[in-house]
Parts: structure tokens; sequence; C-alpha cells
């Protein structure tokens, strides 16, 4: 088993941002078992990924004793590959301490980032910080389908927060968290009471105005709501906000911690930028996420915004008025995104047998099962989407025309059992492929998520919400993927695939076909 230990000790946004690489770890080399260093204040935040088997904690005070005996404990383990996602004194001196036989260490782009701060001269593009942690995979060899921070939040727990069984009754959430690790980064909190004011009048959502005592600028709500209108949190456990957060269908907060927690969670969030800029690799990450800031000539000002402003006034902030902050979230509270939860299903093995590469639209033939499950899903209230990767394109086997006349065939069998899918997708690349017009590494091909997004901006689609099934583990990563829920049917490859696999999410289910998979999506949902 091949062991790999992950450096990131902080803060909460880094941590969170390091979530696809993890996942993208565990998908390249699923039997090998992953151990992930942090500050203890972030283990219950590195707890709810899907693909850490282990946390090692340094405390958040930690001293020079405290770095010897955490190195102990880890050198006992013997890691194969030591992987640096903070890039600072502590953790080269982990690395070194430990001598695995190979270390990877994270392109920091500090020189980069330092000259857009020095320069204010800014590039035409930049990469992310998901983008240069997951280099670190493809240095291993892997791929990385996943782009997007995903952390599974816990379930409400009512008994101990009486607060959330008048949240869990409100029809619409907007979580409103002016606070920020410095003064310089915060958008004055008067702006953010005013877009608190505005959206409830004017959309009936309840507030919840999320604050740390530890925020160095008054940040306690000082508008007119009545507590029918606005729930005030003050250090709200990290596991309990991003629940709280996930029930929102809207976040807005400066460049932060909880702008990437609610991004992890897959709610919006609307992330109010000053003296830091995108270009610096921060920026939230989510299918919806938006940034707002102004082009002002001295952003961005330094590295961490925690630089005090040499002009006369903020104007980096003060040029971002609440009605525009207002007007972006009416643009997604108008637009009912991300609100309906999805079946996503495969179609060759799945819902339909599986013929190698199939061909001939005369061939087409139901899984046992499979247009009644069909009808189940949408008895529950779940967009139902087909998805699928036609790789036989690439190979040469038959051309795009072949796989639309499969398709049509699929869709007007469907259509006389009753059942109209809302959408199919599907993905004719390869990587590997003899056809030069769709040889390439995509982002639609299963376990990439490229599909799925198209089908959230279409329908309006949760997919944290969704549910995917499909009879080859690419589909069960497809659903870890996205932060979906993921089944395994053992018709079409699925059992071979089983057998030949050792390992499972903890939150992937493995039926017997399609309609045994929906009824325990019913189960489940009703369990909710």
């Amino acid at each position: 088993m091949q062991r790999f230990l992950v450096i990131r000790f902080g803060s909460l946004g880094d941590v969170l941002l390091t979530s696809p690489t993890i996942l993208n770890l565990k998908i390249n080399f699923p039997n090998s078992h992953l151990t992930f260093l942090t500050k203890e204040r972030f283990r219950p935040i590195v707890e709810r990924f899907d693909s850490v088997d282990e946390i090692v904690t340094l405390p958040s005070e930690a001293g020079l004793s405290d770095l010897a005996r955490t190195l102990f404990l880890l050198g006992r383990n013997k890691f194969d590959t030591v992987i640096d996602l903070h890039g600072n004194p502590r953790s080269w001196l982990v690395r070194k301490m430990l001598a695995a036989p190979q270390t990877v260490v994270y392109p920091k782009r500090h020189w980069e980032r330092r000259q857009a701060v020095d320069s204010n001269q800014l590039p035409r593009t930049w990469p992310h910080t998901i983008d240069l942690y997951n280099d670190c995979v493809r240095q291993l060899g892997g791929s990385c389908p996943a782009m997007n921070p995903v952390l599974i939040p816990p379930k409400l727990e009512i008994d101990k927060l009486e607060l959330i069984q008048r949240l869990k009754s409100t029809d619409r959430l907007v979580l409103i968290a002016p606070g920020a690790a410095h003064p310089t980064k915060q958008w004055p909190t008067e702006q953010f009471a005013q877009v608190a004011e505005r959206l409830h009048c004017e959309y009936g959502v309840h507030i919840v105005w999320a604050v740390s005592s530890s925020d160095q600028v008054d940040t306690s709500f000082t508008g007119s709501l009545n507590s029918n209108a606005i729930t005030e949190l003050t250090d709200c456990p990290i596991e309990q906000l991003a629940s709280i957060i996930a029930s929102c269908c809207l976040t807005i907060a400066n460049d932060s911690g909880i702008a990437h927690l609610s991004s992890a969670v897959g709610t919006p969030v609307i992330a109010l930028f000053g003296p830091t800029h995108p270009v610096l690799g921060f920026a939230p990450a989510g299918l919806h996420d938006q940034v707002i800031d102004v082009n002002e000539p001295c952003r961005p000002c330094s590295l961490h915004g925690s630089k005090p402003c040499h002009r006369d006034k903020r104007y980096c902030f003060e040029r971002v008025t609440s009605e525009r902050v207002t007007q972006a979230a009416a643009g997604i509270l108008d637009n009912d995104i991300n609100n309906r939860p999805a079946l996503f299903v495969d179609r060759d093995g799945t819902l339909i047998v599986d013929k190698n590469y199939l061909k001939d639209a005369d061939g087409v033939e139901f899984e046992k099962g499979a247009t009644k499950a069909l009808k189940a899903a949408r008895s529950l209230g779940l967009k139902i989407v087909i998805v699928s990767n036609q790789s036989g394109v690439a190979r040469g086997y038959f051309d795009i025309e072949t796989v639309e006349r499969v398709n049509r065939r699929l869709l007007e069998m469907l259509t006389q059992e009753g059942v109209e899918p809302d959408a199919l997708y599907y993905c004719p690349h390869h990587p590997n492929g003899s056809n030069p017009l769709y040889t390439k590494e995509c982002r639609c091909r299963k376990p990439a998520p490229g599909m799925l997004h198209q089908a959230a901006f279409d329908l309006g689609i949760n997919l944290r919400r969704s549910w995917v099934i499909g009879d080859k583990i690419d589909d069960v990563n497809l659903g870890r993927v996205v932060g979906a829920r993921s089944v395994l049917v053992r018709t079409g490859h699925g059992q071979e695939q089983l057998l030949a696999s050792n390992r499972f999410a903890n939150r992937t289910l493995v039926e017997d076909n399609l309609e045994a998979a929906v009824e325990q999506i019913r189960k489940h949902l009703k369990d909710d």
C-alpha cells in the first residue's frame, strides 16, 4: 500500500482548497493510505473530506517541542511520498526530517504574485491555487478530474442548536459574513447591513448574520431587521456553520475562509475583494461563485490584504456599492439556480444493456426494471439526466451521427414507456483515440465533471443534492468530484469493477440494478 503524507497547516480557505487535490490523489491511487497534517482547529474540516484516512494535527499555537513530537509520530509511518501543499519553513522541515523516498512541492508562484503586488501590472490569465495544488498530482503521473472544493457537511443537529429548527422552517436563507482575517479586507459592516435589509424586504429571505468575536472591527448587525427576519450567529463551530451554509441559497462574504467554506458545501457565494485580487489565486472556486471588485490601480496592495491603505480612502471598497451587491444577489435569487436535485444515470450497462460500443440503434435494450426506476425517480422530484462516455467516436469505431441515432432511439423508447428525461449529454473524447478531432484530454469525460456542470447550468440543478448511478468506478468518482451521492450497480461492468476494487468512498452505495438503486435513494430521501 502506498502511503502519502499531505501537508497544509492553514488557513481555513487554504485547507478547503486542498480538497480537490486530496480527492484526485485517491481517485488515481485508490488503495493508498492518505494522512493529512494540519493545525488542530482545522480537524473538523478535514474530517469532512471523503478521501482522508488519517489526520495528524499540530496545536494551533505550536512550538518547536510540539513539532518535534509530531515528527516523531509521523516518522513511524514510513511514508512513500510527502506532498507539501504549504511551502513554508515548517513544512520544509517536516519534509527534510521525514526523508521520504519521494517529495512533491506545489509551485507557489511567489515571484509572480509578488510582482503583481509590487508593479500592479496584472497578467491576462493566471492559475488558481487549486491548479497549483493539483500540479502535485500531475507530477506523480495522475489526472485531475476534481477542480472545485468539496466538503460534505454533517447533518444539522437540532437538539444541539435550537435555532436550526427555525432556520429549517424558512423557505430561503441568505448567510452574510461581514468579517475577515484583517480589518483591511472587510467591506464596511453598514454596507452588509443595507444589503441584508434590501434582500429581506424585496425577496422575503431570512438573513443569517455570522460573525466571530475575534473580528477586529465591530461586525454586529446595526440595521432595523427584527428577530423574525434575522438570526445572528457568533463563533458558531465551523462544522455547524458548514451545515447551515449548505441550507442557504446564497452567501455574501469578504475574501475570507467563509467564502471558501460556502463554495465547498455547494452554496453560491458573492465574495467582495478589496485590497486583494483573484490574480493571487484565491478567488472562490464554486460553480456559481462571483467576485465583486473594482479596478483600482493600487490593487493588489499586498499578498494577504493586511497592509494599511496609503490613500485618503479605501477606494477599493468605497466604490463597491450596496446596490451593486444587492443586484448580484438578485441575479442568483431571481434565476432560481442551484435548486433542483437530479438523478444522473449512465447509459450503457446501467440504463440499457451494454453491447460493447453500441452502434446499431435497433440494438437498444433496457436493463430489467430500468424504465420503472426512472418513473420512480421522477415521482421523488428528481430531474433525470442521462450522461454517457462515448469514446467509440475518438477511437474510430463509429461517428457522431451514429451516437445521435442511438440516442434518438433511446429517447423514443423512453417516451413510449412514459418517461421523458430532462437532458442527455455524452462525451465523444478520449486521450488515446485515433480520430484527431476527438482525441484530447477534456473536461467532459467521466469522471471529469463537465457534463454535470453543463446540466447544472442548463437545468438549475443542485449537484450536492443529486445522485449519480452507473456501472463503472468512473461513475462513482464522478459523483465524488461534484459532491453528489454515488451508486454502483452490478449490471454491465459493475460486478467486475466491484471485484477489482478494494475501496469505495463511504458515501457510495452498491445495488443490483437501477431499480434497486432508486429504491435506496427513496429511503435515503425519506430519512433526510
